[in-house]
């Protein structure tokens, strides 16, 4: 009798322990209001009423300020969902899904099967304390259409084509004499979206060198930043920039209001659904992420 109860006792807990994991809940992360990788999230699975709004979200989600910390909370969480760039998730041992049906690599964002994706863009000061650093951004503009900045942009995970009729810096450098003078007490100042840092530290880097050695800071703190701190409310303050990174498309309206010609697009990225490496789901439709973030499916036994 004695052992009939130990292997019924054993029964009951495994039972228990299967329902409470194919039974459980799905706790959503999101990026906060101002990231770019949100907007384009949000944007793309058409819940473009939580773009901006929290209010529309599942109960119990969890706004994060970054990549790395979507990342480090699902890897802490067996039952969470979140998204990411594409160029974070190299690393950081998440499960990437496919959406539709599609993987996203950086060849099926290039031929457009992979739709869940935005560009990465720039926009620049319009007001400079000094000539030398407004030629100084001219000219860095100018390198990223070059096809050693794209080389660095695509070993950086971002998604851009070189073309052979791209210009190398050598065949453009002297319209920028610039690069000639010693500019290693200048100071360029670059921030904006978390998910552009990394291509954005290996740009300026690079360019530093082809351009009189100037000094270099980052201070990325979203995209919400890229506008403000170089043309918006915050362009004369503290945390002022020269160039702004953003990973979502300018508004251009009353909170945007960017001075034409003085942004545009660097590359492509990918967004990528991500949950903890033990989820046995490999991959959610538009339908399906939309009804999670939501709050219209709240199980994972729901997507099995």
């Amino acid at each position: 009798m004695k052992k009939l109860w130990i292997i019924v006792l054993v029964f009951v807990f495994l039972l228990v322990g299967c329902q409470s994991k194919v039974d459980a809940s799905i706790r959503v992360y999101t990026r906060d209001t101002t990231s770019g990788t949100r907007d384009g999230f949000f944007t793309t699975i058409g819940f473009l009423e939580a773009v901006s709004d929290n209010s529309n979200l599942a109960n119990g989600y969890v706004e994060l300020a970054g990549n790395g910390d979507i990342i480090n909370a699902i890897k802490n969480d067996e039952y969470g969902i979140g998204y990411i760039s594409l160029s974070s998730l190299a690393g950081s041992t998440l499960k990437g899904l496919t959406y539709n049906g599609v993987s996203p690599t950086e060849e099926n964002v290039l031929n457009e099967s992979y739709l869940l994706k935005r560009n990465f863009n720039y926009i620049v000061r319009t007001e400079f304390s000094s000539t030398n650093e407004e030629q100084i951004v001219t000219a860095f503009i100018a390198y990223l259409s070059t096809k050693e900045a794209k080389a660095t942009v695509l070993g950086k995970d971002g998604i851009v084509a070189i073309n052979e009729s791209d210009p190398s810096w050598n065949d453009i450098k002297n319209d920028y004499p610039i690069h000639l003078a010693d500019n290693s007490a200048v100071t360029i100042r670059f921030g904006g979206s978390t998910s552009v840092e990394k291509i954005a530290k290996a740009l300026s880097a690079e360019f530093s060198t082809k351009c009189g050695n100037f000094q270099v800071e980052h201070n990325h703190t979203g995209s919400g930043d890229a506008f403000k701190r170089t043309q918006g409310t915050e362009k004369d303050g503290a945390n002022a920039i020269h160039i702004g990174f953003a990973s979502r498309e300018f508004k251009l309206n009353d909170a945007e209001q960017a001075v034409a010609a003085s942004y545009g697009k660097i590359c492509v990225d990918a967004i990528v659904i991500v949950v903890h490496p033990n989820n046995v789901i490999e991959g959610l439709t538009q339908e399906q992420i939309r009804a999670i973030y939501q709050g219209s499916i709240l199980l994972w036994s729901e997507l099995e």
